[in-house]
């Protein structure tokens, strides 16, 4: 999202006060990404809570747009909020420039499309292909020519030891009558040992990674906040 906004502002010439500021690509590309985590269980959901920040952003009192917006007196949106407690909602800010709701439309169009959310159902992201992948890889380099009966094999050994770690190779070792020794038994252990303790340090490096991050983003937004006063009813948007 960030990328695709900064193209567009470059090419469209949106820059500056009022318009595509990098404060407000910050915010858009915040709101895009907590729309799909929030949602990783229905495409639907994530494409209605994807437009759903556009919407709200370009509403004005006399053209309100928050049918997408979450209902309920927990919602981040303050029109919602006001509906569900029957009292009257405040007035809008100063809604996205005519200019950019027009430009970054497609952008919202084209990232919420189906086949591209259907790749985040889950949560899941890429890191565990990849590291299947350079699993395969290690077996079978790709720098030599290997042929079919070869990448077959190192997909299969490394579909078991990506799963069941160098156990595995026992196992395979075990179906080709090669019998295996205590010094082998021992080795596999220690690697899993090894593999087991390394993920563990991965874990605790990327948990405090994502704290700081979390931390230092929640700071931009409120800087952001009070410089683009006016452009969200406020930071509840993003708790």
């Amino acid at each position: 999202m960030g990328t695709r906004l900064r193209n567009v502002r470059k090419a469209k010439k949106l820059g500056g006060k009022g318009k595509l500021t990098e404060a407000l690509v910050k915010k858009l590309s915040t709101y895009y990404g907590l729309a799909i985590r929030r949602n990783v269980d229905s495409v639907e959901d994530m494409k209605k809570a994807i437009m759903a920040t556009y919407y709200h952003m370009i509403s004005t009192d006399d053209n309100p747009q928050h049918e997408n917006c979450p209902e309920g007196v927990d919602s981040w949106c303050k029109w919602k909020q006001a509906e569900a407690l029957g009292t009257d909602p405040e007035t809008h800010p100063t809604p996205l420039h005519p200019d950019v709701q027009k430009e970054i439309l497609p952008i919202y169009e084209d990232l919420s499309r189906n086949e591209l959310l259907e790749r985040c159902l889950g949560g899941h992201t890429q890191n565990a292909n990849e590291s299947f992948n350079s699993t395969v890889w290690r077996l079978a380099p790709k720098h030599l020519h290997s042929g079919l009966k070869v990448v077959e094999v190192a997909a299969y050994l490394a579909a078991s030891l990506f799963n069941e770690g160098n156990s595995a190779l026992l196992l395979v070792m075990n179906e080709l009558k090669i019998v295996v020794g205590s010094r082998c038994f021992s080795y596999a252990q220690e690697m899993n040992e090894r593999r087991e303790s390394r993920q563990n340090r991965r874990s605790a490096l990327e948990t405090k990674e994502t704290r700081k991050a979390r931390k230092e983003e929640l700071q931009a937004q409120n800087e952001a906040y009070e410089e683009e006063e006016g452009l969200l009813y406020g930071a509840g948007i993003a708790d």
